[in-house]
Order: structure tokens, then C-alpha cells, then sequence
């Protein structure tokens, strides 16, 4: 099949709708790790481990589907090796991200004691330095490597199941942590900004943990919201022009808060399958939309029930004022069937269009 031809090369097409411009076309975030690896014949675990096949992996995949330049290294896990816990890289057909085996708080005591390591050398740090200077070595004009939210940094530290408990019986125990992980994640933010380009480098900020299946609004509020409220307007003060925030699962209740936590000039809000794109677009009308294709229905519906999902997603997205970027509502599936992906893509050239 031939697509029509783009009036408007990736670059030309993100820095116009990063500088609040028209686009020809809904732009095409792939949010494919793992997937990137499998495409091209890697183990999934290269895709995190080794920087130079990272740097391949997604450098090509994002070639095949003439989807955006904005290739991301990031998982769930992080900061647990970067404290001194262990992680397992994955290394199975069911799974697709490095994992914890061992957390680096196990105590109360652990959390007094808790400091801040080094950002040159902690944990994964240097793999994602690398993979994000590949990447400015080419010339690419974005490209994002995760710093994360605090809470999601926090449950990663001592266990998601012992956050909540101490939520309950040791609230000034979270909270000191909650501190730690933050002091943690700005000097990360500061190393980040003085060795990138800042007007390239997005940081990449996602919450699972936040998921209104796993907290109540009001726990959002008091451990959650002040937070990453900080965090992101630290990272702006540095000099960081964009943000992408990825609210990962169902938090519908949460979206009041998040609105009034700053995003960029404009921020990029992920969306995940949980929320209607029309109800995140009037709580984000200065920021551009990014989603929400069920990662569900690419990895098993059939090519008919990918196209339609994702003419509805186009859609709904196209009447985002500020933008709007077409994007799994999380992570790629690694295992994701090629052709459901490309018929994403033939959905864009479908309806993607812009008069």
C-alpha cells in the first residue's frame, strides 16, 4: 500500500506542534521498548542493558513505521538498583521490563538511613546517559529518558504492598522517603541539564502507582500531589521546555489534581485506555494529548479492531486545541503482532489528515 506523502518531515512536524504550530498529520508515537527489541531481531533485555542496541532497535523501528523521532528508554523499576536493590532483566515470553528482586528498603530503619547515590554511576543511570547521547550524536531533535514520578520512585524502593501499609501506620515514614526519592530525582534532573541539550532531552515522568485502584484521591492528594508538583516545577526551572506525563492507569478521580501540576511550555499528557482523550483534553486545554490505543486490543484484537480503535482515538484527538500525538495508552506490547502496528499507521493516513 502506498501512504500519502507526508508534507512535513518528523522534525519539521514535532518542533511545529512543540511550538503550538499546525501540522499536516497526527503525529505517531510508537511508546515501543521492548517491541523495538523484537522488531529487530534483539533479546528484550538489550533493549534495556545494552545502550548501543537500545539506540538500534529503536533508531530503525521508528524508520519502518514513519512514526515520530522521539525514541525513550525507561521502565517501570527504576531507582531500585540505583539504591542498592536488584533487579532481573527480563527473560521470558511473559516478561517485558526489568523487574525488582530485591528491594533497598526493607525497614523503617532502611528509610532513616536512606541516601542519595551517585548520578554518574547508580544503577541503570549510565545506560540511559548513553542511550540519550546516541541519539544527540545523530542529530535527533527529540529524544526522552525517565526520571519518573516520586510516589512510583518511592513504592519501587521499599515495595508497593509496604507503601501502602506505611501509608496507614507511618505516614512520617513515607513521607521521609518520599523526600529522599525527590532530592533524588532533581539532582538526576540537574545532571540531565547540564550535560544534554535541554531544548531536545524530554524527561519522561510516569505514575503507575497513583492508579485509583491502588490509592484513594484522597491518599493522592496528600502523598502524591505536592510531590510531583515540585518535581515538575523544578525540572522547568531548569530549563526544560517540555515534559511528558504519562498517568498511567485508571485515574479519572486523580485528573483534578493533575491539572494543576505543570506540564511545559506545552507539556505532553499521556493518556492511558482508562480515560476518555475528550475528558483529558479539557482538563489539559495548554498541553498536547498523547493516546490511548488499548495495548490490549493491539496485542490481541484482530487488524479490524486495531483500525477502528484507532479512528476513534484520531477522532476524539484531532479537537485537542494545543495538539494532539496518536500513541498506544501504554507501552507497545513486545509481542505485539507487526501488522496490528501497521495498521495504526494506516489508520493515520486514513483519517489522520489535517485540512
Amino acid at each position: 500500500m502506498q501512504f500519502r506523502q507526508d508534507r512535513m518531515t518528523s522534525e519539521e512536524r514535532l518542533n511545529a506542534l512543540f511550538n503550538r504550530q499546525p501540522v499536516d498529520r497526527v503525529p505517531f508515537f510508537l511508546f515501543g521498548l521492548g517491541f523495538n527489541a523484537v522488531n529487530v531481531g534483539y533479546q528484550i533485555a538489550e533493549y534495556y542493558n545494552n545502550p548501543l542496541k537500545s539506540f538500534h532497535a529503536a533508531k530503525w523501528t521508528i524508520e519502518q513505521y514513519n512514526c515520530e523521532e522521539l525514541p525513550i528508554l525507561s521502565f517501570a523499576s527504576f531507582g531500585v538498583s540505583e539504591f542498592g536493590g536488584e533487579i532481573k532483566w527480563p527473560d521470558s515470553d511473559f516478561s517485558q521490563a526489568p523487574s525488582a528482586t530485591r528491594h533497598p528498603v526493607e525497614t523503617e530503619e532502611d528509610v532513616w538511613n536512606l541516601k542519595i547515590p551517585e548520578i554518574r554511576t547508580a544503577g541503570v543511570l549510565p545506560i540511559f546517559f548513553e542511550f540519550a547521547k546516541l541519539f544527540e550524536k545523530v542529530g535527533y531533535r527529540y529524544y526522552s529518558i525517565a526520571p519518573d514520578e516520586v510516589f512510583i520512585g518511592a513504592g519501587n524502593l521499599c515495595g508497593l504492598e509496604k507503601l501502602c501499609r506505611w501509608i496507614i501506620k507511618k505516614p512520617e515514614v513515607v513521607h521521609h522517603l518520599l523526600r529522599i526519592v525527590m532530592d533524588f530525582k532533581i539532582k538526576t534532573g540537574w545532571y540531565l541539564a547540564k550535560t544534554f541539550d535541554k531544548k531536545k532531552l524530554i524527561p519522561w515522568l510516569g505514575d503507575p502507582t497513583s492508579s485509583n485502584a491502588i490509592i484513594t484521591p484522597k491518599i493522592f492528594e496528600e502523598f502524591v500531589f505536592p510531590y510531583s508538583k515540585e518535581l515538575h516545577e523544578k525540572l522547568l526551572d531548569m530549563g526544560f521546555k517540555h515534559i511528558i506525563t504519562h498517568i498511567c492507569g485508571e485515574q479519572n478521580k486523580n485528573y483534578p489534581n493533575w491539572a494543576q501540576i505543570p506540564m511545559g511550555e506545552p507539556g505532553i499528557v499521556s493518556v492511558s485506555p482508562e480515560v476518555d482523550l475528550e475528558k483529558a483534553i479539557d482538563y489539559f486545554p495548554d498541553d498536547i494529548i498523547m493516546g490511548n490505543i488499548d495495548p490490549v486490543i493491539i496485542q490481541t484484537g484482530s487488524p479490524a479492531e486495531v483500525y477502528e480503535q484507532t479512528k476513534i482515538c484520531i477522532e476524539k484527538g484531532k479537537k485537542a486545541k494545543l495538539g494532539f500525538i496518536l500513541a498506544p495508552g501504554c507501552e507497545l506490547p513486545p509481542k505485539a503482532p507487526p501488522y496490528n502496528v501497521w495498521t495504526i499507521r494506516k489508520a493515520i493516513d486514513d483519517f489522520g489528515w489535517y485540512d
